[in-house]
């Protein structure tokens, strides 16, 4: 049985979910509340580390649209 996991971190959405790639056993999609939307298909080899790695993206986003 495939479960994801959903979050939400500073208005985006995370979506984990088990899948094997490689070294890596999850895989997260993040998406913005305005729709905007990208998949990392190797996340982490822990459910925690593809949430961690997740948020540090969202925080990246955040910083990079703060630039502009």
């Amino acid at each position: 049985m495939n479960t994801t996991i959903t979050d939400i971190y500073k208005g985006w959405t995370i979506s984990v979910s088990a899948k094997d790639n490689q070294c890596s056993h999850f895989c997260f999609d993040i998406t913005s509340s305005s729709g905007y939307s990208q998949h990392v298909s190797m996340g982490g080899i822990t459910e925690q580390r593809a949430i961690e790695r997740a948020r540090e993206m969202i925080d990246m986003e955040i910083a990079m649209t703060d630039e502009d």
